[in-house]
């Protein structure tokens, strides 16, 4: 099996659609847990199962590259290879999904609520109107931090918005208590996000250089995929498919390599300090 170090080297320039499992899908890798009662879920939960989610898929392609790259197969790619990332670390890992299949907002919260996993991480690649738009940006659910931070939640949540214009409209019971549950999570969400920003800033600077990389901070923003989680969770913007030079980056392996690791990196540094603080008398 290749490694991800091999492989960013042998594919570094190349573009990259979205990236078939190194070999086989990791035996640890789950998609589209069966669901569970509601009983078991409480008692399966673990830290040591996370969550991915690659954005998009099937006819909701999300944002489209300057040369024609489309988020939902970068975030298919990248998903793919933090799966991998996270087995070697010694994670399960439940994928929303592992085709180019559409996926409904409140199905991706489903099929991971129903998993037993303890951490819900979704994958993305952003978008402007101004080609100059660039950098890594993390988010956890909460009012939306700034005008930009709502715009980028606006335009995730576009699919949600025409599902809800066909009948799928959520009780406003339901987003109460959606609401009410997301804040018994939220400082671990806010804790999350920011050691999965940390780990990707500092990961992609240390391979392509400080200048190439912006650091576009951890903000908050109402997104409908973190709302009806039960988990701590977070929303990660890999790079802007709109910016010429970002999106050539997007597309290689080295890059969705880099992100992958990083993601991974993060999240075995923020489980590591819940489970020491958790052992701790």
């Amino acid at each position: 099996m290749l490694t991800l170090a091999l492989l960013a080297l042998l594919t570094a320039c190349e573009p990259a659609p979205p990236s078939p499992w190194p070999a086989a899908a990791p035996a640890a890798v789950v998609v589209d847990a069966p669901p569970a009662d509601a009983s078991e879920l409480a008692l399966e939960r673990s830290w040591r199962r996370v969550i991915v989610d690659a954005g998009h898929g099937g006819e909701d392609t999300g944002a489209e590259g300057v040369s024609g790259a489309l988020e939902k197969d970068v975030t298919l790619a990248i998903a793919r290879l933090t799966a991998v990332e996270l087995v070697r670390s010694g994670f399960e890992v439940v994928l929303t999904r592992d085709a180019d299949e559409a996926l409904p907002l409140p199905k991706r919260s489903g099929r991971g609520n129903a998993s037993g996993g303890g951490l819900f991480l979704s994958i993305h690649a952003n978008s402007a109107t101004t080609p100059l738009a660039r950098g890594v940006e993390t988010y956890w659910m909460d009012l939306a931090s700034d005008e930009a931070a709502m715009r980028v939640a606006e335009q995730e949540n576009r699919a949600a918005d025409l599902a809800r214009h066909a009948g799928g409209e959520r009780d406003p019971f339901d987003a109460l208590v959606a609401e009410l549950r997301q804040g018994a999570v939220a400082l671990q969400s806010r804790d999350l996000a920011a050691a999965v920003h940390r780990e990707l800033i500092g990961g992609l600077r240390g391979y392509y250089g400080e200048e190439r990389i912006l650091d576009r901070g951890v903000k908050t923003a109402p997104f409908w995929v973190l709302v009806d989680s039960e988990v701590p969770s977070i929303l990660v913007e890999v790079g802007y498919l709109t910016h010429p030079e970002e999106e050539g980056l997007l597309r290689t392996r080295a890059w969705q390599a880099q992100v992958a690791a990083a993601l991974a990196a993060g999240v075995s540094r923020f489980v590591a300090a819940v489970e020491a603080s958790e052992a701790s008398p």
